[in-house]
């Protein structure tokens, strides 16, 4: 298995699969992340084995992509999460029509606005969910077909291409809770949105408590990283009971211990 990094490895490990035994492939784990053992902090060298037993979800960072401002939510957030499939919003319909021609998308196409809406049917709140239909001829001009899901009923709403946003195109499906949206694959490089939440779109990274037991080689010392066989002979390690504490502060992967 190739290495990854310990961030990536604790962001999609299955709990039910613990215990799990990591090697540190490279480097010192460094910059602000806590190690504990027993009372003592200590950092991880490279070759040393660590066991996973347990993680907990201790918070998440919400960040605001374009101005780096962030805000802490509890695991227990109620609000619900939306992918948002780009990075970047539109200011008129057309031009989100545009952007999907160009990325050969079809329609339908899930998208919102973060500003309120007020068409023939009715007014439509800010960051409410809407799927763009068609293309069709409303009053002698052209106009995009829209649904407007609600709890009671789908109302079919006809929008200019004119129409002003900024829009964002999410991706169809419901919102998720908070756990739900922490699984998504690939999370460090994904944008939400929350109507909860101050922003239209969002960075979630997940701080994780990761309780384990370290396996210190003292062949390490001498002999540098030992072979595999090595790493599993109970005679050249060293096993120091304990559980190591660590506090995941948004470091990017080339700065942690890397495991399989």
């Amino acid at each position: 298995m190739e290495p990854v990094s310990l961030q990536d490895f604790v962001c999609a490990l299955d709990p039910s699969s613990l215990p799990r035994v990591l090697r540190v492939c490279s480097g010192v784990y460094f910059q602000g992340s806590i190690y504990e053992i027993s009372g003592n902090e200590c950092c991880l060298s490279t070759g040393d084995l660590i066991k996973v037993t347990q993680i907990c979800l201790q918070k998440v960072v919400c960040e605001n992509p374009r101005t780096g401002q962030t805000i802490e939510i509890a695991p227990t957030f109620h609000g619900h999460f939306s992918r948002l499939t780009g990075p970047q919003s539109y200011g008129t319909l057309e031009e989100l029509l545009s952007a999907a021609r160009q990325h050969c998308k079809e329609l339908p196409i899930c998208f919102m606005s973060t500003r309120r809406m007020t068409t023939e049917a009715r007014v439509v709140p800010e960051d409410q969910p809407l799927m763009l239909e068609d293309v069709e001829i409303y009053h002698g001009a052209y106009h995009a077909r829209c649904v407007l899901h609600t709890k009671a009923q789908q109302l079919v709403l006809h929008l200019p291409l004119s129409q002003k946003g900024p829009f964002w195109e999410w991706e169809p499906g419901a919102p998720r809770p908070l756990l739900q949206a922490l699984q998504d694959p690939g999370l460090n490089n994904l944008l939400f949105t929350c109507p909860a939440l101050p922003w239209h779109a969002l960075i979630l990274r997940p701080q994780y408590e990761v309780q384990a037991v370290m396996h210190i080689l003292s062949s390490l010392r001498t002999a540098g990283v030992p072979s595999a066989p090595q790493t599993q002979d109970e005679g050249t390690a060293a096993e120091r009971q304990g559980q190591l504490r660590y506090i995941q502060q948004g470091l990017r992967p080339q700065e942690g211990p890397q495991g399989h």
